[in-house]
């Protein structure tokens, strides 16, 4: 065994006392003798253990020093550490949680036919379609726990158009707020205004493959603005200002070019549109298993300089509607151009369909109110959800007339008010219940999330797998003769004997005839695991009338006669579409 520096110490003073003691003769060992024995002990003992206490001292003094000459002088604290998750994408968060990054997206591969196809002329017996509807790519994230951004781009448009979430937002905290119990965040940027509780149920979970008629038909969904949001738990409110869209037709007011031009709209500056738009929701029944969801929205539309191509939502209504299948690509609704900017139905001259400017751009539309209301509710694996949206057109009869006396179809009087509704059911087979899926806590307002699967498929379960029923309508017809024969009369005149001053201040004594259309749809949605949504549907077309059918393509090549418009206004078909959606979310 080796012995330390002060042990051998020891071990040398007791040899030493040792060979003293005994040289001494016997009688010297005397208790005196002892006692001088242990105290010389106990110095030695003392002096060795200040020993090691200089020597401990000395190494923690040079090892100070060294630890200084690497380090160098004092920094800042170490950062938190950072967590990463690649669970249904990319996740990365700091451990305080006051920064966060996310990067998701969405691929929808969409298929079908129709039977019967009405409005995508030639009428075949069937005809069927595939593409993609979605391909989005986002990015999310979170700074200082009190910034938000978004930005989120669409492959399947181009350039601007393809433009959705684009926003920087700021989380105020309640207790920077008087008589606040709640935080608010503020948007600024290209996002969803608060309309309808379907526009706000993100697409990658949305119990059908498109949205009820009335939803695209009326909601504004995104555009560009400033909004304020708060929530508590069980009510939600936002409201904010906005003006033009990424999604519009044109991005900027636009004129016609003169005298004639194919669709080639012309920048010229003026007035955007703007909205002013709010929604209040409120769920006096939310628990784990059930949820009772009651919500109002609101929304004024001033057009200012805009006109039916750069407000083509709102000024030509329903035009982008493709009968809930929008793949298939079925257009069979949609109001004239309400705004009097364009001639509302084509001429023919050497050139082929044209429209002629009016130069009034968009001042027959004074303003525009929207109103909807939504219920839905859960209780375990069974779930409904309804809402009613109706729109109230205010008009200018001067400016209208003005129109007219160009030889420009306007018709409508001052006001004009069209409506549209849906509700279905829906039942997961596999026992997952929606109301889970419930959340105020989004920043848009109250909505349906993912669910949770109780099997996933990849651990040997089923998934989970629900059917559902959905009835819908819309209604753009208003006015007098909207519907009737009488209208398809004075429109023919329009078309056939081209467009005049006599003719138009005729056919602007009917009523406005957008078109009337009620759906029945059957669907079943399965999702295997988190981030997988596969659906199937089967829409029957229970009743369609429109004034013309579809395109001004389509109208050009009827037969001569009143009895073949008539035929295309009030349509005896009855269409069956069906169509397939496979996609994939992170």
């Amino acid at each position: 065994m080796k012995l330390g520096v002060g042990q051998r110490a020891l071990a040398i003073a007791a040899f030493g006392l040792y060979a003293t003691a005994s040289a001494t003769p016997a009688v010297a060992d005397t208790a005196s003798e002892l006692r001088e024995l242990k105290a010389r002990l106990q110095q030695l003992e003392a002096q060795v253990a200040k020993q090691r206490a200089e020597v401990k001292r000395a190494t923690n003094v040079a090892n100070a020093a060294t630890v200084a000459a690497v380090k160098g002088p004092p920094g800042p604290p170490p950062p938190p550490p950072v967590f990463v998750s690649f669970r249904n994408g990319l996740f990365v968060e700091t451990a305080d949680k006051a920064y966060s990054f996310k990067v998701g997206g969405r691929v929808q591969v969409d298929g079908g036919g129709i039977t019967n196809p009405i409005g995508v002329p030639p009428n075949y017996g069937y005809t069927g379609q595939a593409g993609i509807r979605r391909a989005r790519l986002e990015v999310e994230g979170v700074a200082a726990k009190i910034w938000f951004y978004k930005l989120q781009y669409d492959f399947a448009g181009s350039g601007l158009a393809g433009i959705r979430d684009a926003y920087v937002g700021l989380k105020i905290p309640n207790s920077e707020l008087p008589y606040a119990t709640s935080p608010v965040w503020i948007h600024v940027g290209s996002t969803y205004e608060p309309f309808s509780l379907d526009a706000m149920n993100s697409s990658k979970y949305i119990d059908f493959i498109e949205r009820p008629m009335a939803v695209p038909g009326f909601a504004p969904f995104r555009h560009i603005g400033v909004s304020a949001a708060s929530h508590g738990e069980n009510w939600t409110a936002r409201a904010g200002v906005f003006t033009a869209s990424f999604e519009d037709a044109n991005f900027a007011p636009t004129l016609i070019g003169a005298p004639a031009t194919y669709w080639a709209p012309v920048p010229r500056g003026g007035g955007q549109y703007f909205d002013v738009t709010g929604r209040f929701t409120y769920a006096p029944i939310k628990t784990e298993h059930e949820v009772l969801h009651l919500g109002v929205a609101g929304r004024y539309h001033q057009p200012n300089d805009a006109n039916g191509l750069s407000d083509d939502r709102m000024l030509r209504v329903g035009n982008r509607e493709r009968s809930e299948a929008n793949i298939l690509g079925m257009q069979t609704l949609g109001t004239p151009d309400l705004s009097c900017s364009t001639v509302s139905f084509p001429t023919v001259n050497g050139n082929g369909i044209a429209l002629a400017n009016t130069g009034l751009s968009g001042k027959c539309v004074n303003n525009e109110v929207q109103y909807g209301f939504e219920l839905a509710a859960a209780w375990g694996p069974l779930s409904m959800q309804a809402e009613y949206i109706g729109m109230q057109v205010n008009r200018n009869p001067s400016k209208m007339l003005q129109a007219a006396q160009l030889g420009v179809f306007t018709p409508g009087g001052s006001s004009a008010y069209f409506n549209g509704f849906y509700g279905y059911g829906q039942w997961y087979i596999t026992g997952e219940e929606r109301a889970e899926a419930y959340s105020v806590k989004d920043k848009n307002g109250a909505s349906f999330e993912q669910i949770k699967i109780i099997n996933p498929f990849s651990k040997g379960g089923p998934g989970a797998i629900s059917i559902a029923a959905r009835y819908s309508a819309m209604n753009l017809n208003s006015g007098r003769w909207s519907g009737s024969g009488l209208f398809n009369m004075l429109t023919y005149s329009q078309v056939v004997l081209g467009n005049s001053t006599a003719t138009s201040l005729i056919a602007n004594q009917a009523g406005i005839a957008g078109g009337r259309q009620q759906n029945t749809t059957l669907g079943i949605n399965w999702y295997p695991d988190n981030g997988f949504h596969f659906q199937a549907n089967w829409t029957h077309v229970l009743h369609w009338s429109a004034p013309l059918g579809a395109s001004s393509a389509s109208i050009l090549a009827l037969p001569a006669g009143l009895a073949a418009l008539q035929g295309r206004y009030q349509s005896q078909a009855h269409p069956d579409l069906f169509e397939v959606r496979a996609q994939v979310y992170w």
